[in-house]
């Protein structure tokens, strides 16, 4: 039984009572029965939580239905272990203080070195080696010595003999350390002191009265693994009355605590969970799901056959000569009760694959004496060949209508029936086996040119951001940057000095006018003509550098975010590139999800519809518009598992699907207004065109056949 916060949890009880018409709920992996559905998803949601550990292995953050499986296994894995070394060890289990890994540490070398009685070795005896099983073992002073038995060809012994370990051998290790925890987990009720189940220590003959010095711990042990905690074993040494004044107010605290739990199991819940589990909550906003819509041409329960031979022959069309057709028109061809040209190339290329296959069809073909070129006239001789082979009791009674050549008059049922096992035939033949393998090889071989390609870029990167890291830091060591100084400090320096050098020489050379100018009125006595045009190209110079440092500053950033642009691009188009590769190499169609109810949802790389499977793959639906692809993503609840991958598949393929959507709805409008519209015709010609009213189906031709 798993364990919870290390405790072993109670299972609900059987309710009482009930009626065998009552409508309950059951836990699948418990057997619990609930009469309330908000038990029920209670319970569910605690057993779907990683709370859980394995009593068995102490695997912990586990579901309970993990941990189940856990302790499933590991029980199996006890039966494996060697029956011979069962007593030996837990003799040394009983009662043993060490921790678990010195315990199978200790175990393991005492056990490992030694053989035991009835394990079954190789032996050398008269310079041959022969199989033997321990009968005894003999202890002498200075090592161990085994009595043998010989065994013949039938196991038996047919002689015995005293031998050392040196002409022992074991064929492989008894037993590994991983399997000695499981088994010592498995038999054990308590752990430090280590306590074996009654029933086990009898049945091995182990003494089950523990020493006196370890009564009392092993003693607390089981209160503790029976729930009661060590605050109320204290208790109950001092004063028994207290305990049992806790006692009658259990019913209030037990219903806190319940309470308590019930909050922080609420608050842990961590999203995306089971999407049956997933509760609506106030602050969801979800779209309504648009219905898919059903008007399919063929009936529903032919649906399925109907997509799954479409795909292959649009998928393999190149490997058995058939060139591409849309749905619509292999639909309407099977609904149609006519000679088809379509129904009988697909037919045609089919059987043509198996007879080049030359397999059990083949063989058949050889010895009917048929000709191995197949033609519009004879293709329905080949046809029941291969029903003859098949022996399918639902188209047995249809066998008579195809070898008189009225296959067309068979219902969409039986066609799309016998397509199906022409194309599961098909997919066992060896050249749609080595496409595949070829497909996928391809597929591998870009994945690595890939992830080359991102691990270069990751390196160039990385140099570029070192060797940017190592030039700002020798910048810093060596010189001063040019921002670290305030704006116009050296230039104004150097000015004021070459203006005070000019103060100087100007006054040996005048120094009569430099007197005459100081005791100007005019200027106030102060000779300010040579130093106010200094300053005034000092505030110029300042305003041009920093101009020039912006200009400089903006056209870097423009660099810098046209080529981070040029490197988005050249991404995008590689990333591009890279679907559309892979999309060429890729043949084979899975599901891209599933929704709460387990519907699954298909899209076809050449139709325009999403197409939705019901569980029991007999119902059918499409979306065929973008709104209703927008409804659908907007509809799908994110806190469910199978919703949000969906949701994510969904989005990723948003623009290939809307555009499929987009592309196909145009047709349709185009097919309608040619299909209204009244041609406008010259008076002269009154003869109408051959093929105006002809369905495009009938119009088809194979360009891909191989005369």
């Amino acid at each position: 039984m798993p364990l919870l916060k290390k405790k072993q949890f109670q299972l609900a009880e059987l309710p009482a009572d009930l009626k065998p018409d009552e409508q309950v709920w059951q836990v699948r992996f418990t057997k619990e029965i609930f009469r309330s559905y908000e038990e029920y998803l209670k319970s569910m949601r605690l057993y779907c939580q990683r709370v859980w550990t394995c009593k068995a292995t102490g695997k912990t953050q586990l579901t309970y239905e993990e941990a189940l499986v856990s302790e499933n296994q590991a029980n199996e894995k006890t039966l494996e272990f060697p029956k011979e070394f069962i007593p030996h060890v837990l003799r040394f289990v009983q009662f043993s203080t060490l921790n678990l890994d010195d315990l199978i540490a200790m175990i393991h070398e005492k056990l490992i070195d030694c053989f035991i009685e009835g394990e079954e070795l190789r032996g050398t005896k008269e310079k041959a080696e022969r199989p033997c099983r321990v009968l005894k073992v003999i202890s002498s002073s200075k090592s161990l010595l085994y009595k043998v038995g010989w065994l013949d060809e039938e196991g038996k012994v047919d002689s015995m003999s005293i031998e050392n370990s040196q002409n022992l051998v074991r064929k492989k290790t008894p037993f590994s350390k991983r399997l000695l925890r499981v088994f010592i987990k498995k038999s054990t009720i308590q752990n430090l002191p280590w306590v074996l189940s009654n029933k086990l220590a009898k049945q091995h003959g182990i003494p089950v009265e523990p020493p006196e010095h370890l009564k009392e711990k092993i003693a607390k042990n089981a209160k503790r693994s029976n729930g009661c905690s060590g605050v109320e074993l204290e208790l109950e040494k001092k004063n028994v009355r207290k305990v049992k004044s806790l006692q009658n107010g259990s019913d209030e605290l037990h219903a806190a605590k319940k309470q308590k739990t019930d909050k922080k199991i609420k608050e842990v819940v961590k999203y995306p969970i089971e999407d049956l589990l997933v509760k609506p909550s106030p602050g969801d906003m979800f779209c309504e799901r648009p219905r898919p819509r059903t008007d399919f041409v063929a009936p529903m329960t032919s649906v399925g056959d109907l997509l799954m031979v479409w795909d292959f022959c649009s998928s393999f069309g190149r490997l058995i000569h058939l060139s591409p057709f849309s749905l619509e028109d292999f639909e309407n061809a099977t609904v149609y009760e006519g000679d088809s040209k379509l129904i009988v190339e697909i037919h045609s290329a089919l059987l043509t694959l198996l007879i080049k296959d030359q397999g059990e069809y083949y063989d058949l073909i050889e010895q009917k004496k048929r000709k191995d070129v197949i033609s519009s006239k004879n293709w329905t001789d080949y046809l029941f060949d291969f029903l003859e082979l098949e022996e399918e009791a639902n188209v047995i009674g249809d066998l008579v209508n195809i070898k008189h050549c009225q296959y067309f008059t068979l219902g969409v049922h039986v066609k799309l029936n016998i397509l199906g096992r022409l194309v599961h035939w098909a997919l066992l033949t060896d050249a749609v086996r080595d496409k595949l393998d070829q497909c996928i090889e391809q597929q591998q071989a870009l994945l690595a040119a890939k992830r080359e390609e991102s691990m270069e870029e990751a390196r160039k990167r990385k140099e570029e951001k070192q060797l940017k890291a190592a030039n700002g830091g020798g910048l810093q060591e060596n010189s001063i940057p040019n921002d670290s100084i305030p704006n116009g400090h050296m230039q104004n320096k150097e000015i004021q000095k070459h203006v005070n050098d000019e103060a100087v020489c100007s006054d040996k050379r005048a120094p009569v006018k430099h007197k005459l100018n100081a005791m100007s009125p005019l200027k106030g006595g102060k000779d300010t003509s040579r130093t106010a045009e200094p300053k005034r190209l000092v505030e110029e110079r300042e305003r041009e550098t920093s101009r020039t440092a912006e200009l400089k500053r903006l056209r870097e950033e423009k660099k810098t975010r046209e080529q981070e642009e040029k490197e988005k691009k050249r991404k995008a188009q590689k990333e591009e590139h890279f679907h559309r590769e892979m999309e060429k190499i890729f043949i084979r169609t899975n599901a891209l999800g599933k929704d709460r109810d387990h519907n699954r949802y298909w899209f076809f790389q050449r139709e325009g519809r999403l197409f939705v499977e019901s569980t029991n793959h007999e119902e059918w639906g499409f979306y065929a518009s973008k709104d209703e692809l927008d409804g659908l993503i907007g509809s799908l609840n994110p806190k469910g598992e199978r919703e949000l991958a969906l949701k994510m598949q969904l989005e990723k393929h948003y623009l290939k699907i809307s555009t499929a959507m987009q592309k196909r709805a145009k047709e349709v409008a185009q097919k309608v207004v040619l299909d209204t519209s009244v041609l406008r015709r010259s008076v002269r010609v009154s003869v109408p065109p051959k093929d105006g009213n002809v369905p495009p189906f009938l119009k088809y031709v194979n360009k891909w056949k191989v005369s």
